[in-house]
């Protein structure tokens, strides 16, 4: 049976047609779909990447399978008046609906515009469909700018009503997303989180590693260097400490982005000789990186169930982080701090102590391996094998 896949990230096709998606989602991702499927069409945005960019084109995933295919959406550009043109929507919407057929199953990957036009159509010619919940609206919009505080309300209310309406529904969260935007069919909480195999002698070089700890404490954020991570309220914590004499604090910031906001805060702060951005690293370098930190912290306005969190606490890395999306039932109630509040993340930091890092690191540890590969494969398996039987028999 053929699976289409709306996707509203972006993709880039090379010189050859090996076709290139973003990192957010990984080539075990597709996998989970080929195993229950003949042939995948993903329906994606474009890319602005050329074909020869060969630099560009390594930062992203290389997907090589004759069982793939690619549809590109328009892209809007960046004129509003273009972008509230309604003939820009009706050939968005066009290109949506023409993909959906009679004898292809449907996933959609929400929040996203082609999802909530593809569930909507499901939904109303009564085609089985499977949503996928990766983050919430609400919170994206909301702390992105005074337009999207104008858009929040109608995308909660999108997402609300995909979800509400899905035969079969995947979330990233346990809780939160559930809450937020129940459902009325079949559903289940799988992450996609990638850990490594977990080890006992992981916890035991940790728990030695802080035993055994001197000078300053290397705190870690991984995400993209935009404002709704929230680096900038660490950069500020770290900044009244530096008011009351603790400068015993590196902050390690690792992801893309423009990292000029960030910097010009730290200097003007003057913690700029404390923030210490590492780039972009690579899924394989990121583990040892990890290894490397003594505290990771998530300071996120927006979130599903954050990887990079996850991929801490398999380290056994103590942690901290806001009260935003599915980060409160990965941490618990204590290593949580309200968003954009730099005075508790200032006392968080300032009075951590070695007995509280052990608990932590033992905590995340050991809450982190409900996340490991095997366990998720097996349960994404079963119930991606039973959308894919109903949805044969839907057809």
């Amino acid at each position: 049976m053929e699976l289409l896949l709306v996707y509203e990230d972006k993709a880039a096709i090379d010189r050859e047609g090996n076709v290139y998606i973003g990192t957010a989602f990984s080539n075990s991702a597709l996998e989970c779909y080929f195993q229950h499927f003949d042939h995948v069409t993903m329906l994606v945005r474009r890319a602005d990447v050329s074909p020869d960019d060969s630099k560009r084109l390594s930062g992203m995933n290389k997907v090589t399978s004759d069982r793939l295919s690619v549809v590109f959406l328009p892209n809007p550009t960046a004129d509003i008046k273009s972008y509230l043109n309604p003939q820009t929507h009706k050939e968005f919407k066009r290109t949506v609906l023409e993909q959906i057929k009679p004898d292809c199953a449907v996933i959609v990957r929400v929040p996203s515009s082609s999802g909530t036009i593809a569930a909507d159509y499901c939904h109303k010619i009564g085609k089985l469909f499977l949503a996928e919940a990766i983050g919430c609206p609400w919170d994206s919009l909301w702390n992105h700018s005074m337009k999207g505080k104008v858009l929040a309300p109608f995308s909660w209310e999108n997402f609300r009503r995909v979800m509400r309406n899905a035969p079969y529904s995947v979330y990233v969260t346990n809780e939160f997303l559930q809450r937020r935007y129940p459902t009325k069919g079949k559903s289940t909480a799988i992450s996609d989180v990638e850990l490594r195999p977990m080890e006992q002698s992981v916890l035991d070089a940790r728990l030695a590693h802080i035993r055994n700890h001197s000078g300053k404490i290397k705190i870690a954020t991984s995400g993209g260097l935009v404002a709704y991570k929230g680096q900038q309220f660490v950069i500020e914590a770290l900044a009244k400490l530096k008011a009351q004499g603790n400068t015993n604090y590196e902050y390690h910031l690792a992801g893309s982005g423009d990292d000029e906001t960030l910097r010009k805060l730290a200097k003007e702060l003057g913690v700029g000789d404390q923030v210490i951005f590492e780039g972009r690293l690579a899924h394989e370098q990121m583990f040892p990186w990890l290894d490397e930190m003594d505290l990771y912290i998530q300071p996120s306005l927006q979130e599903g169930l954050p990887r990079a969190v996850v991929e801490a606490m398999s380290r056994g890395l103590p942690a901290f982080g806001a009260r935003t999306g599915g980060i409160p039932e990965l941490l618990g109630e204590e290593c949580i701090f309200p968003r954009k509040d730099v005075d508790e993340i200032a006392v968080k930091l300032k009075h951590i102590s070695t007995d509280q890092m052990l608990s932590m690191a033992e905590r995340n540890y050991t809450h982190a391996k409900q996340f490991q590969k095997e366990l998720l494969e097996q349960k994404r398996y079963e119930f991606y094998a039973a959308f894919a039987k109903a949805a044969e028999a839907n057809r």
